[in-house]
């Protein structure tokens, strides 16, 4: 089994105070079999951050990729694992792909977001694992697929609980967002569609790494296999743990950087 949290940031640009700085972080938070993903965005054609961290130069420890594809990541002495991951900003909300191979992203037009039903395909086409970010956060997928219930036969995962959705600021951030995403799992994905629940972070700062994680049973670390893993997953192996103050923080660095250009 391994404890995963495949959707996080790293900061704005993928700030993080170096590989092996990080890896230290996250072990002694959460000690061997953890698994993060770092995702690049695709709003963005230099947004390279899950590349940037993996090839740090220098440090103690060893990298081990597990695929010829470089999705996954392995720190042999830590038996950390990092997931090339990517979150796909659509017209219709987000879609996190984890598991994306090492230089590969989905890109858009910046003229143009992509359609979710394009962004789904396009996340087939590099074998990707498909999870429904927030869906009922800002920006989440969860009103479009109410009424387009036929798309969830497309996803492996659903994102029940975000750690960061539990920030809420009134007209900006919505509240009862998780709750939402439990009920309409509940009453129209758990029965009828093959779709795992995951609870993941989103966090913006490498400090809450594993503030919610899934447990997942695997058959070894590869794409299918993870797939497979999540799309299985039930309730009970859901860690689920608030990152409010850290998505409260993001927010603001959002804000200086649009007015003053500053980096978040």
């Amino acid at each position: 089994m391994i404890k995963a949290d495949l959707h996080n940031h790293l900061g704005r640009n993928g700030a993080n105070p170096g590989f092996d700085e990080t890896i230290d972080l996250v072990y002694n938070k959460l000690g061997e079999n953890f698994a993060f993903g770092i995702c690049n965005c695709n709003c963005d054609i230099d947004d390279n951050r899950f590349e940037n961290f993996v090839s740090q130069k220098g440090g103690k420890y060893n990298r081990e990729w597990l695929d010829d594809e470089k999705r996954f990541l392995l720190v042999p002495e830590k038996q950390i694992y990092v997931v090339g991951a990517e979150e796909i900003i659509t017209k219709q909300g987000h879609l996190v792909v984890a598991g994306m191979p090492y230089g590969k992203n989905i890109q858009t037009n910046p003229d143009e977001m992509l359609s979710l039903e394009d962004a789904l395909k396009s996340a087939d086409d590099f074998n990707g694992i498909k999870i429904a970010a927030h869906p009922f956060s800002r920006d989440g997928l969860g009103d479009y697929l109410n009424y387009n219930l036929d798309l969830c036969n497309k996803l492996d995962g659903w994102e029940i609980y975000n750690a960061s959705a539990e920030l809420s600021i009134p007209k900006i951030l919505p509240f009862f967002a998780n709750e939402n995403s439990i009920k309409f799992y509940n009453e129209f994905l758990i029965n009828d569609y093959n779709i795992g629940a995951c609870a993941f972070t989103d966090g913006h700062s490498v400090g809450v790494v594993g503030k919610s994680y899934t447990d997942l049973y695997l058959e070894d670390f590869s794409v299918d296999s993870l797939r497979d893993a999540i799309k299985y997953n039930t309730f009970e192996n859901l860690h689920m743990e608030s990152a409010k103050w850290d998505a409260f923080k993001h927010a603001v660095n959002m804000v200086k950087h649009k007015l003053f250009n500053v980096g978040a």
